[in-house]
């Protein structure tokens, strides 16, 4: 992961803001050569090849118009901006070497020369990516935009840190869009701490509009509450909060969601259902945020009715079912359209929910119900404990939140113990190489050897022995929960390279058991 300074940068010469977005390099190489293989009309290497690709909304996007030689740096696909990523295609115990640079925008040419073609414009340029390495394979110096990684799996024991809380609806509020939660440094991550991410919006309910978000923290066993990160865009990840990020997707007005919408199962009633946002008068109507429970008693018992008439067609009269604003929770009052002109409240009839209701000028139209009889079907009519749902996404509101707490990473003893059997030596035979040896820089010699013993506790001493039981290496393997492997060189403790055969080693593990196992070098 990583932070967004390289998004506020400004270029003297342009006198300008002229960030673009992000290139992602993964290479075998320090130099990042294997990666040159963008070529111009003469067949030299002008770009690099990245694996990840971010840049910003802004219709910059495709091949720069100037280029160079026939080759064309690309501007990106108008993905949108991140600031972590999760290499999923690495193979562990292979060394990586990762650049992440940022790039701007270039100048689109002002001119077209009938000769030479586009004039007047600058390809985008990117920063530098520096990583140096002796041919011994130590490293001398590393930018810090770059990294050298060399994945494992955990230690056998390890449970990872996690986040609980739901993330999918709102603790407090109205809103229904949704917040994603991505643990970007597992060691980070604190213990029970917790976490309020909280709405603001302009305006009041019914017309808001949602602007902001803030993460407040409250550590445990504590009760002071300090403000982490404030005024994030809705459309923005925060940076790096104690290892996670946060993100939010809102829904940005009102709108029925259909599927959620009408007949709540277990209802007995069989008759057709209609619910629609309410637009019989524009003056009166809006999508209020709120969703409504349509409760049904027995036919023929009397419940509810609207405030007024207005004859012939809108009547008052009693009716055998109750709505109410699950949202917050009052009761509604409602309208009865008299579709039928029969004089009361019958199948086909429009039920319009009041929003607002003050007086018989003063109030606000929001939804609409009617039911239909369905053809060639024996009706059966709402009756005791049918309801109908109407349900509706809704932006956050000021003061609506999401609640998470968080759980640091740990090791378990018992667990690592009952995975004592998976410890295994790769590749088991060695045979010559491995595949994730170092291309040799020398003129002569073997160059680099390395096999790896994994799936290790967090702690634990291994030991190597022929198998006429002399000790050939010791290997101490300090505590670290994030790594699960141990590199050996198939040197001795004497310095020597070992010979070709088969080899004993054994495990053992503080706290947790020993475990033996064995291995052979083939020539």
């Amino acid at each position: 992961y990583w932070d967004a300074v390289a998004e506020k940068s400004y270029d003297r010469f342009l006198k300008k803001f002229d960030f673009e977005g992000y290139l992602l390099y993964r290479s075998g190489e320090p130099e990042f050569q294997d990666l040159k293989v963008v070529t111009d009309s003469k067949g030299q290497g002008k770009y690099w090849k990245p694996i990840m690709q971010w840049d910003l909304v802004d219709t910059i996007k495709g091949p720069d118009p100037v280029g160079i030689n026939g080759a064309h740096f690309w501007r990106g696909d108008e993905t949108g901006l991140v600031n972590s990523f999760v290499d999923t295609t690495v193979v562990n115990g292979t060394k990586y070497y990762y650049a992440l640079v940022s790039y701007d925008q270039g100048v689109v040419p002002t001119k077209l020369d009938p000769f030479y073609g586009p004039t007047g414009g600058l390809t985008p340029s990117e920063c530098t990516k520096i990583i140096s390495e002796d041919f011994s394979g130590t490293l001398k110096f590393v930018d810090q935009n770059c990294a050298v990684v060399i994945p494992n799996a955990q230690a056998a024991g390890y449970i990872p840190a996690l986040i609980e809380g739901n993330t999918t609806s709102v603790k407090q509020g109205i809103g229904t869009g949704v917040m994603n939660v991505s643990i970007v440094n597992p060691n980070s991550v604190a213990e029970g701490s917790t976490y309020k991410i909280v709405f603001d919006a302009t305006g009041v309910i019914p017309s808001y509009k949602t602007t902001s978000y803030k993460v407040l923290r409250t550590i445990l066993s504590s009760t002071i509450v300090d403000t982490v990160v404030k005024d994030m865009k809705l459309t923005s990840t925060t940076p790096p909060i104690d290892g996670f990020t946060v993100s939010v997707k809102n829904d940005t007005s009102v709108v029925l969601i259909d599927s959620a919408t009408g007949w709540v199962p277990g209802s007995k009633t069989n008759v057709a259902l209609s619910v629609k946002v309410d637009h019989y008068n524009s003056a009166y109507n809006i999508a209020w945020p709120g969703d409504y429970e349509v409760k049904f008693f027995a036919p023929g018992t009397k419940h509810d009715a609207p405030p007024f008439d207005i004859l012939p067609d809108f009547i008052k009269d009693s009716v055998n079912f109750t709505i109410t604003n699950t949202t917050s929770g009052y009761r509604n009052k409602f309208l009865i359209e008299d579709v039928d002109r029969n004089g009361s409240f019958s199948v086909g009839d429009t039920v319009r929910i009041f929003e607002a209701y003050v007086d018989e000028s003063n109030f606000k139209l929001a939804y609409n119900f009617a039911y239909t009889l369905r053809p060639f079907t024996s009706p059966i009519f709402p009756t005791d404990g049918d309801k109908i749902a109407i349900k509706t996404r809704k932006p956050f509101a000021t003061g609506d939140y999401f609640e998470i707490k968080t759980h640091s990473s740990r090791m378990d003893n018992i667990l690592a113990k009952n995975l004592l059997k998976k410890i295994a030596v790769v590749p088991n035979p060695y045979v010559a190489a491995a595949k994730w040896e170092r291309r040799t820089l020398y003129q002569s010699g073997r160059g680099d050897r390395k096999i790896d013993f994994i799936n290790l506790p967090s702690e634990c001493t291994i030991k190597i022995f022929t198998v006429a039981g002399a000790l050939v290496k010791s290997i101490e393997k300090l505590p670290s929960a994030t790594n699960g492997a141990v590199s050996w060189d198939l040197i001795s403790d004497d310095g020597m390279e070992v010979a070709y055969g088969l080899y004993i080693y054994h495990v053992k593990a503080p706290n947790v058991g020993e475990h033996i196992g064995k291995f052979a070098v083939i020539k």
